[in-house]
């Protein structure tokens, strides 16, 4: 469930238990000393920015290079003309979606990837974005108005149908329904206070009797990925989408979780692993789909 402090919201490297959270042009700090150490190229990138915001000065929104695509964001949220946030995510989703598709995108934060999805599947597949945070949502909803193939949907994704308490800590990109797992990046954002809000929760299995099932599930909780999981069994044992998901250890403990107990639901539902990035801070990103035998499956666990 991420988004960035400050109001320019392009999507880049996150936070976790290191804390690594992005400032108020949306950039970590390892982001902006590369940035600064870029020489020349950094130069370009500014006056290509600056062209941009100059050229662009009556559109609403500014274009972003993303991996091939062009996407365009309100001006309160663009920050670059070219971007290379995350490429193994975008990757990942390019190789196993397809036009027509239906795309989850549980966790999406300001809607960077819904948008990525949206332009895969086309005017006849269909993107579902679910984001709980108040201040996130409305970030979301302004970066997807006029895509007519995204629907977005206000709550969170776990193991219960029920209205409960999220600790919403402004536009951050690590706020959680767990308390603590919010606080441990408070200190990148100390002018948001963290509030308890009510919002809605759904299981997976919940969802797909209202939406159908989806081919690809992109999953970012900040350490709920079990409670997602296990809301989700029915859906792993009959249409059995590809999973695309980052997985946060401390804050997946602190949520009463563990990689161990996370891979043992998957291995349990027949699906095959693999990493796709690992970040310095702990955090790693897998892709799972389901297999047959559970020879296939790696144990990441062992």
């Amino acid at each position: 469930m991420r988004a960035e402090g400050g109001t320019r919201l392009l999507p880049t490297d996150k936070d976790g238990c290191a804390g690594n959270e992005r400032d108020g042009l949306g950039a970590t700090h390892e982001q902006r000393i590369k940035f600064d150490t870029m020489g020349y190229r950094g130069t370009l990138l500014s006056l290509v920015n600056g062209l941009a915001l100059v050229g662009f000065v009556f559109r609403r929104k500014l274009p972003t290079y993303y991996k091939g695509y062009w996407i365009w964001l309100p001006k309160e949220s663009w920050t670059s003309f070219f971007s290379r946030y995350e490429p193994y995510m975008a990757q990942a989703i390019e190789k196993n979606l397809r036009a027509g598709d239906t795309f989850w995108d549980i966790g999406a934060n300001i809607g960077w990837f819904s948008l990525v999805a949206s332009k895969i599947v086309g005017p006849n597949g269909r993107v579902f974005s679910f984001e709980p945070s108040p201040d996130v949502f409305n970030l979301l909803s302004a970066n997807t108005r006029g895509q007519h193939s995204i629907r977005i949907i206000q709550c969170g994704v776990g193991n219960d149908d029920a209205v409960t308490a999220f600790a919403s800590h402004g536009p951050s990109s690590s706020a959680s329904f767990v308390e603590e797992v919010t606080k441990i990046n408070q200190r990148y954002l100390p002018e948001a206070p963290i509030r308890k809000v009510e919002v809605n929760i759904r299981k997976v299995d919940t969802l797909v009797k209202q939406l159908g099932p989806p081919r690809v599930i992109k999953i970012d909780v900040e350490g709920f990925e079990l409670e997602v999981l296990k809301g989700a069994t029915g859906l792993l044992s009959t249409a059995r989408p590809t999973l695309i998901m980052e997985i946060h250890p401390p804050q997946l403990n602190l949520s009463g979780g563990s990689e161990a107990l996370l891979f043992q639901l998957l291995r349990g539902h027949g699906y095959a692993w693999e990493v796709i990035n690992r970040d310095p801070n702990s955090l790693y990103s897998i892709i799972a789909k389901p297999v047959y035998g559970q020879t296939a499956v790696r144990d990441l666990c062992r």
